[in-house]
């Protein structure tokens, strides 16, 4: 999680990132990219706690240059997002079933006989089959297949 500052220690902006250095180079074509002076970061156990702190921060200290987070973010109204609130409780449904799906596969290939972790990349590899043939979850399909390729490169 990183803070911007300008000159006078005024809190411009506040981000999280797993690369700070590279994520500011995309800030440098915002307006307010010159005010910056000074930049402080605060390393946490994972990305999803990133997330959160980032969040909490942004209500809690009011960063000049933050929308998202703040009183005065509002959701966009625009057919993508009503198509994602629509879904949402579909999404939810297609979540629980992959997940117990996963865990049938790799308890069953526990029970086959399989090493404990190759019984659970069966499981993650239904998984993701089952995500993908929902039709609705096409960034995290990609991200786990790529996750799952790396993983197999290495094995």
């Amino acid at each position: 999680m990183y803070r911007l500052f300008d000159a006078a220690g005024n809190l411009l902006y506040v981000g999280s990132a797993y690369d700070p250095d590279h994520r500011c180079k995309a800030h440098r074509g915002e307006a307010w990219w010159p005010e910056v002076t000074r930049r402080t970061d605060e390393w946490v156990e994972s990305r999803g706690h990133a997330y959160s702190r980032e969040m909490e921060a942004i209500a809690a200290e009011e960063p000049m240059h933050n929308l998202m987070g703040t009183k005065r973010y509002s959701t966009p109204d625009t057919p993508a997002m009503r198509r994602r609130n629509a879904l949402a409780g579909v999404r939810a449904r297609y979540l629980r079933q992959s997940e117990t799906l996963r865990f049938e596969i790799a308890d069953a290939a526990r029970e086959a006989g399989y090493p404990w972790a190759q019984a659970d990349r069966f499981g993650r590899l239904a998984e993701t089959e089952f995500l993908d043939r929902t039709g609705i979850f096409v960034d995290s399909v990609k991200r786990r297949r790529r996750a799952l390729a790396v993983e197999g490169a290495e094995g």
